[in-house]
């Protein structure tokens, strides 16, 4: 194997590690879809010039399901669903009741300090969206 002037040896692959870890988050997400544990609450991060943004897609989640619960420098999302079906039949008499529960979890991890007073958050159309001042400042180079 040859070497490059910028130290790559000719056959290095071009492919951003960004890409290879996006093939491997979604390998590990089809592979667990079909088990039974709690689903990973899809987020998406951004930041304006005033706020970070994170927005969570829960689908058919009511706000009441939602807890937030804010630390230094992390913002836990947590989801519980308690759902209870009885099923009643007359002519045998037959009665029949099924529970089911499921929680899930997905922790987004901050580029700073935050108190929970600063945090906004409201959902709507199953979107979770939660606003935070942004705190970085940039610093100019004299």
């Amino acid at each position: 194997m040859s070497k490059r002037k910028d130290n790559l040896p000719k056959n290095f692959p071009a492919q951003p590690l960004g890409d290879i870890l996006h093939s491997i988050d979604q390998f590990f997400q089809d592979t667990m879809k079909n088990f039974p544990f709690p689903r990973m609450i899809p987020i998406y991060q951004y930041e304006t010039q005033k706020h970070y943004i994170i927005e969570a897609e829960l689908p058919g989640v009511k706000k009441e399901q939602i807890h937030l619960d804010v630390y230094e420098n992390y913002i836990r999302i947590s989801v519980e669903s308690n759902e209870s079906v009885e099923t009643k039949n007359d002519k045998s008499e037959a009665w029949q009741q099924t529970q089911s529960f499921e929680r899930s979890e997905r922790v987004v991890y901050l580029p700073f300090s935050v108190r929970e007073e600063e945090v906004e958050a409201s959902l709507s159309n199953g979107v979770l969206r939660i606003r935070i001042p942004n705190k970085r400042k940039t610093i100019s180079i004299e």
